[in-house]
């Protein structure tokens, strides 16, 4: 019973766990589609999405 307790209540902290990720991924591609329709229709200069995600690798190589 002790395990089945223990492996439940893990079960649900991962579902819980699993859900703030997608909430998190969700919500910084909306804000981050409006930041740049924002920027696009001021008049700025956005980068191309091939310059963002090379810049994106060379930091993640940095930090790694």
């Amino acid at each position: 019973m002790r395990i089945q307790r223990l492996i439940r209540s893990t079960s649900v902290f991962v579902a819980q766990l699993g859900m703030a990720l997608v909430k998190a991924v969700v919500t910084s591609v909306l804000i981050g589609a409006f930041a740049v329709g924002l920027m696009h229709y001021m008049g700025v200069p956005v980068p191309n999405p091939d310059d963002l995600v090379n810049g994106l690798t060379r930091l993640a190589d940095v930090l790694s």
